[in-house]
Formats: C-alpha cells, sequence, structure tokens
C-alpha cells in the first residue's frame, strides 16, 4: 500500500492532481485507512497514469468518470470502454494527422523565408 506522496512521486503527478482526479470521481476504487487518507495499491498507478495521459491528449472528465464507473461494474463492460478509447484513439492520430500537415506547411514557409532573408556578414569582415 501506498501513501498519496508515494505514488505520487511514482507517477510524477502532483498530489493535488490526484486529489482532483478523486474528488472529481475518478478514482472510485481508492481505498482509505482508518484515518480517511487515501491509500494506493500498485494496480491504482496504472489507473492514475492513463488518467493524465487521457487528460493531456483531451479527454473530458466526464468520459474519463464515465469510463472509471464502467469499470467498477466490471467485464461486462468491455466493450463500452473499448470503444470509448478506440474513438478517442481515431480522434488522436486524425489530430496528428493535421499536426504533421501544419508542420510540413510551416517547414516549407520557413525554408522561403530563410532564402528570401539577406546574407548576414561575419562581425569581423565590416
Amino acid at each position: 500500500m501506498l501513501t498519496i506522496k508515494q505514488a505520487s512521486e511514482k507517477v510524477s503527478i502532483p498530489p493535488s492532481t490526484i486529489r482532483y482526479y478523486d474528488n472529481e470521481g475518478l478514482l472510485p476504487f481508492i481505498e482509505r485507512d482508518d484515518n480517511g487518507y487515501r491509500i494506493f495499491k500498485e494496480e491504482d498507478l496504472f489507473w492514475l497514469e492513463l488518467i493524465g495521459c487521457m487528460r493531456a491528449t483531451g479527454m473530458s472528465i466526464e468520459t474519463l468518470r464515465h469510463v472509471a464507473h464502467l469499470h467498477m461494474k466490471g467485464e461486462s463492460t468491455l466493450e463500452e470502454r473499448t470503444q470509448i478509447f478506440k474513438k478517442h484513439q481515431r480522434k488522436l492520430r486524425n489530430q496528428k494527422l493535421d499536426i504533421d500537415d501544419a508542420l510540413n506547411k510551416l517547414d516549407k514557409k520557413m525554408e522561403l523565408l530563410e532564402l528570401q532573408a539577406p546574407t548576414k556578414k561575419p562581425l569581423g569582415n565590416q
């Protein structure tokens, strides 16, 4: 069992963020000790990392809350959870294509700008 500080260090997520996730209902499976402190099992760390990754890629708190509650219902919800992640995966792949396209256009524009820029003389030859 890990404290929130230990879990935070293992997954590189601040304790305040973990508390936020828990308060938002993203960690309904987290247990508490007799004093009410959150205690984490090693398998909980996977969820913390997954939530952090999904949030960083734009998945909403609402969707993650839904996935967490589906997880709590068990294997009968596996197909629905899989579909949620596949949909997000498609969205990210499309965003990646858009970003790659934009970067290619920017690279070409930068090449043109560099060709148009006046040649700079070294400081010693003026």
